[in-house]
């Protein structure tokens, strides 16, 4: 859509590359309060979708002063990570069975597992794809340094305690591990002596005392963070049709 109906279509100025949460929640406000007005349908969509970006814009805020902390999850919508790399001490990981969808049918789906006692992360780029009222946008959340799939290993750094993954898919370029055991039952796998749930019992497991991973991408569906996160330099966007880090 060229940018004069996309204006048209929104009722309100857009400007190029990332829109900055804030100002994008203002101009949804105003553009909601003429809704009310002119009675479109699109706006009233949108402007019912402002409650679940206000919080996350408070979630925002939270992280920029300190640390997220206990059991904050983001569930059920596929979502892409990316970091430079992950060095973590205590990580675990084992197969899980996860209901696609809603689950109506009945059918599952594989997943890994994954979680570390203590991570630290050369930067970290998190997106997931929406599409409001029939527009296309990308929420994206960026912390330390600028991932760019070389690993730096300089301040800021980003740390988390109690972090738990959930994904289809977790790739590498390289990736090293220490103190490694494997076929471990599931139901008895722990993260640094912190049990990880969801594992059955003679199905396959995984357990080492440090782990290193190089240009981490990672397809998740569940983020669980039980301990804390700390995410320096935080910035959380909003912005029009589908990107990536």
């Amino acid at each position: 859509m060229k940018s004069g109906r996309l204006r048209r279509a929104l009722g309100a100025p857009v400007r190029k590359g990332g829109a900055a949460l804030g100002g994008w929640n203002r101009e949804m406000r105003r553009t909601a309060r003429d809704d009310v007005r002119r009675g479109s349908r699109p706006l009233r969509s949108m402007a019912l979708a402002l409650p679940a970006v206000g919080a996350l814009a408070g979630m925002g805020v939270a992280l920029s002063q300190g640390l997220l902390a206990a059991n904050f999850m983001v569930v059920d919508k596929p979502f892409t990570i990316k970091s430079d790399q992950v060095v973590g001490g205590g990580f675990a990981a084992l197969m899980h069975e996860r209901l696609k969808d809603d689950g109506a049918d009945g059918a599952s789906e594989g997943m890994v597992r994954a979680g570390f006692k203590s991570a630290k992360l050369d930067g970290l780029c998190g997106y997931v794809h929406q599409s409001i009222a029939g527009v296309d946008y990308t929420l994206k959340i960026r912390a330390g340094e600028v991932v760019d799939g070389t690993p730096e290993g300089t301040d800021p750094e980003i740390n988390a305690s109690d972090l738990i993954l959930e994904a289809t898919a977790v790739d590498g370029t390289n990736s090293s591990f220490a103190d490694m055991f494997l076929g471990k039952s599931a139901d008895d796998v722990q993260m640094g002596g912190t049990p990880l749930s969801g594992g059955t019992a003679g199905e396959f497991g995984l357990e080492a005392g440090t782990v290193t991973v190089d240009d981490l991408t990672a397809s998740a569906y569940t983020v669980e963070l039980i301990g804390s996160i700390g995410l320096p330099q935080l910035k959380l966007n909003v912005e029009l049709g589908q990107s990536t880090c």
